[in-house]
């Protein structure tokens, strides 16, 4: 009968009996970073962030409109809130597995309304979640898998939560999970060989989770739990003043590395509308098996921005559009990003999306939101991160008047009616909710 136990482990573990992320250490930790955020005005920090960003855009010839002032300000706010959001979990002695870089929940949250923490490019598919960690302590997470899992996942061990410059990592497609969806994951100093196992050092301050949703509908992140197994006995709790110093150090590299690192050398120093060969990194944030394109666009009312692109060896990829403040408008509202998943595909395999602030009628369309400029940056993820990974991947683009689409859109392209937008975007809300909401 073991063919049968077999059987009802993979049932069981299809099924989600709550949302993973509502867990008590997240409303913990999102209680005391609220607590800190309106107790403290980092005030000396807000104006260094904004200055910086001025300064880059600026220099550039970017003009800051009321618009862009407005959306620098929502930014400087959710990278306030994420950098405390770093701090208060960030004791590798009491360590507490945290759901970060969201967008703002609104909506009653254990009774909170929890601000945005979005920075440097979020990914709406993405649920980011992170671990404090120190080589002193040896480390279990505990997950488990609901169905067939998500898009693409990962574990980086990074040696600073700002610049997240990856030390180790495990991914999905070498992480060993049960018949009933559960696996364990070590993090120590050894270097063991088991399969899944990641090598800590004394550079490693933190695990980055991230698990990507292709289908928001039905995807659903690991349920994840983390616990020392070995160690020197817990520190002191950390005091709200500790939490602070150490988020206004979190602000102030966050406002160099993103500021500057993100928005100036891998952003607007790319030529404007012209997303271009994605290259592979491990710094800022990216992922070792993710390849990017970055771009900026500034476009008239009566201009578009087509973009065409192949999906190479990628096991997923996203196309996000962004405000210059790099984080994406309302996603559970507005199209801002289309995935391998929820986009259509070309007859050659290819996919063309159109860059917008009017409806175009057409399935792939990547709504600015009521912006003529901003940012993009364009990931495609689960490539080997060793060789030339990204070498089959390509990227097209022009800036095509709106009434000359018809003109160079493939034939197969999908068109929707005003009727039809309205059910995409209802769905689009509902799928995120579902994820997003208790």
């Amino acid at each position: 009968m073991l063919w049968f136990s077999e059987l009802l482990a993979l049932c069981f573990a299809g099924i989600v009996t709550a949302n993973p992320l509502a867990t008590q250490d997240q409303r913990k930790l999102d209680q005391r970073a609220l607590t800190i955020f309106h107790a403290e005005d980092f005030h000396k920090e807000r104006s260094a962030a904004r200055a910086q960003w001025e300064k880059t855009l600026k220099k550039y010839h970017v003009p800051i409109t009321e618009q862009v002032s407005s959306d620098l300000n929502t930014m400087i706010n959710e990278l306030v809130f994420s950098s405390i959001q770093k701090a208060v979990n960030g004791d590798p002695s009491d360590p507490h597995v945290y759901w970060v870089d969201t967008a703002a929940r609104t909506h009653d949250w254990f009774g909170l309304k929890v601000e945005g923490g979005r920075y440097s490019y979020d990914n709406p598919d993405c649920i980011y979640r992170l671990i404090p960690i120190s080589a002193k302590y040896s480390y279990r997470i505990h997950g488990r898998r609901y169905g067939k899992g998500v898009a693409d996942a990962s574990f980086s061990l990074i040696s600073n939560p700002n610049s997240q410059q990856t030390v180790h990592a495990l991914y999905d497609k070498d992480l060993h999970v049960n018949n009933d969806g559960s696996y364990t994951i070590t993090i120590n100093a050894s270097d063991t060989k088991s399969r899944n196992h990641i090598p800590s050092s004394w550079q490693v301050k933190q695990a980055f989770i991230r698990h990507n949703l292709g289908d928001w509908s039905s995807e659903t992140p690991d349920d994840l739990k983390v616990e020392i197994v070995d160690g020197p006995k817990h520190s002191k709790p950390y005091t709200n003043k500790e939490i602070i110093a150490s988020a206004k150090k979190n602000l102030g590299e966050s406002t160099f590395f993103y500021g500057f690192g993100a928005l100036d050398l891998k952003t607007y120093s790319e030529p404007l509308n012209h997303p271009k060969t994605p290259q592979q990194s491990q710094s800022l944030g990216t992922l070792t098996s993710q390849a990017q394109s970055f771009a900026p666009f500034q476009l008239k009312d009566n201009q578009t921005l087509v973009v065409t692109l192949t999906k190479g060896e990628a096991s997923y990829f996203v196309f996000p559009i962004y405000t210059e403040g790099m984080i994406t408008t309302d996603p559970s509202r507005n199209q801002v990003s289309l995935n391998s998943v929820q986009s259509f595909q070309n007859h050659n395999g290819s996919y063309t999306y159109v860059v917008s602030r009017r409806d175009p009628g057409v399935y792939n369309w990547l709504d600015t939101a009521g912006r003529d400029s901003g940012t993009t940056m364009i990931r495609w993820q689960g490539l080997a991160t060793s060789g030339n990974a990204a070498k089959g991947i390509e990227v097209y683009s022009q800036v095509v008047p709106f009434d000359h689409l018809s003109k160079v859109l493939p034939k197969e392209t999908k068109k929707v009616s005003t009727a039809q937008r309205k059910q995409l975007l209802e769905d689009r809300a509902a799928n995120y909710h579902r994820i997003h909401y208790q």
